[in-house]
């Protein structure tokens, strides 16, 4: 009986992260496609209005160069877990308001603040390269990818609602897939997928990340 449980836990969790590449690749071009153009948006914008950042900017310059003690880097990993985790649940609740692309608010916000980001890097003379390539890009790219992993959820969730809606103003009424087989799936992935992604992103962020950006 223990057995026939293991195999079941092994095949559901397989079956899982079957189910989120298949909607991973769906939505992978996309969402990366809104990404790129809200960031560079919101760096034109920045680069534009040439706010004055002179306390922003120091305490960037701060982050990225004060050191840190190992339980230090622990305790920022945790905060930073927490943090994306329950920007990641933000988006799947989101889904459940009955208005299209709602849920992609948290993807915006997110994208327009490395924007912001790296006109405050070039405003206090870091290497951009360095600064983006070491202590960005090793956790970012697991990061957003993981949001948009979780917005894809979020848009089957959400356009089987706002389409019952429309459903109730019809004369021909459409068919949908079941919405408990998706709020089943959505959570699956949640606890199985986008869980550990979103940890493994922020152990890489506060450990690698720092220690390359200490380390070059």
């Amino acid at each position: 009986m223990k057995k026939q449980n293991i195999n079941h836990i092994k095949k559901t969790i397989i079956n899982t992260w079957k189910s989120a590449w298949v909607h991973l690749k769906k939505s992978f071009w996309k969402y990366w496609s809104l990404y790129s153009i809200v960031l560079i948006v919101a760096y034109l914008i920045t680069v534009l209005t040439n706010p004055n950042m002179k306390e922003l900017i120091l305490g960037l310059d701060e982050n990225f160069n004060n050191d840190v003690s190992g339980e230090g880097y622990w305790d920022h990993t945790i905060f930073l877990f927490k943090n994306n985790w329950f920007v990641c649940l933000q988006i799947l609740l989101l889904a459940f308001i009955p208005i299209r692309f709602l849920y992609t608010l948290p993807l915006i916000s997110t994208s327009a603040v490395i924007g912001v980001a790296v006109y405050l890097v070039q405003q206090a003379d870091l290497n951009v390269l360095q600064t983006f390539g070491l202590g960005f890009l090793p956790h970012a790219i697991l990061e957003l990818t993981t949001f948009i992993l979780v917005a894809s959820y979020g848009s089957s969730i959400n356009k089987i609602l706002v389409g019952k809606i429309k459903n109730i103003f019809r004369k021909h009424k459409k068919t949908f897939p079941p919405f408990r087989d998706h709020l089943k799936e959505a959570f699956l992935v949640f606890t199985l997928v986008i869980t550990p992604c979103i940890f493994a992103a922020a152990f890489i962020e506060g450990f690698i990340s720092r220690y390359l950006l200490h380390a070059f």
